[in-house]
């Protein structure tokens, strides 16, 4: 992938050094017919016979334009940069956090898998070979097996739910964030209220698996930076089909350093409502709590 993206940078780098050639030929060859036919002077003069309408002051006009229109340009060049090195870096982020939790996925599997696996092994491999009258160590190692399964039950339950909470396929996007709210708030220790209207049932599973993160990413950043001691989650459905989530807490509010330049769980909380084609709002009052906001449409299909 690294050799694709350095060769098709190769090949488009060079057009932009023809393309500057080309401009700079046709502006030269445009200086010498000017020059040749004096236009200047020819313009000046068909437009001061015009001077009730005052077309002489349109030249000057056009000039402003043109570099309002350019400072528009360049404006909207840099945005459009530092979207790009925010997308990267978010990038970037993401798949060393992919990475990571495959790490320790793996070493939680070669480790604990591997060793109840063991021990079950080893017990039934017992149990094989002992006698009719050793009626004791058969059963010990029938606990020790049960004691081991039960230990795997509850690793891989562990690890689906930070895979995939599963309360989000059996009960549904508004019992997930029941379970999440009152799980956050029993674990931190801060009050947070969940208040749902109206929430359909047969929600897009793309946007549920979308709230429901965005609920969570918003609940850990309270949690960690807010010192807020109460946190409120809203979900409603409105008449012209949006679906708006509100996450508020009164705590500190947003940092004026944190405003300029987000962090990566703001860049990717931004870029998953974007990709849903909603958008996402931050309303912070310096020590009266944040306010994020989140609207966006019921159906993913194109519009």
């Amino acid at each position: 992938m690294e050799h694709y993206q350095l060769a098709g940078s190769g090949r488009s780098g060079t057009r932009p050094a023809w393309r500057s050639i080309v401009c700079c030929a046709l502006a030269l060859a445009f200086f010498l017919l000017a020059a040749r036919l004096n236009l200047a002077e020819w313009l000046t003069h068909a437009l001061w016979r015009q001077e009730h309408w005052q077309l002489d002051e349109l030249a000057l006009s056009l000039l402003l334009l043109v570099l309002a229109l350019a400072s528009f340009a360049v404006w909207r060049g840099r945005q459009v940069a530092l979207l790009l090195a925010q997308n990267r870096a978010l990038t970037q982020r993401l798949l060393r956090a992919q990475e990571e939790e495959r790490c320790a996925l793996a070493r939680e599997l070669h480790d604990e898998v591997g060793q109840d696996c063991t021990a079950i092994r080893a017990a039934a491999s017992y149990i094989l070979r002992a006698s009719a009258g050793d009626q004791a160590n058969v059963q010990a190692c029938a606990a020790s097996i049960a004691r081991s399964a039960e230990a795997l039950h509850a690793m891989v339950r562990s690890m689906l739910r930070r895979l995939r909470p599963p309360v989000l396929d059996s009960l549904g996007l508004e019992a997930a964030l029941q379970t999440l709210c009152d799980s956050w708030a029993q674990q931190h220790g801060i009050a947070c209220r969940f208040a749902p209207h109206a929430i359909p049932a047969d929600l897009d599973d793309s946007i549920a698996t979308a709230i429901y993160r965005l609920v969570q990413e918003g609940l850990t950043n309270v949690a960690r930076h807010a010192g807020a001691d109460h946190a409120t989650v809203e979900l409603r459905v409105d008449a012209h089909g949006l679906l708006h989530l509100a996450i508020e807490d009164n705590g500190q509010g947003l940092r004026q350093d944190r405003q300029q330049d987000p962090g990566f769980g703001m860049l990717g909380m931004r870029e998953r409502v974007a990709g849903l084609r909603g958008h996402i709002r931050w309303i912070s009052a310096l020590g009266n709590g944040l306010r994020i906001e989140v609207a966006m449409p019921l159906t993913t299909s194109a519009a």
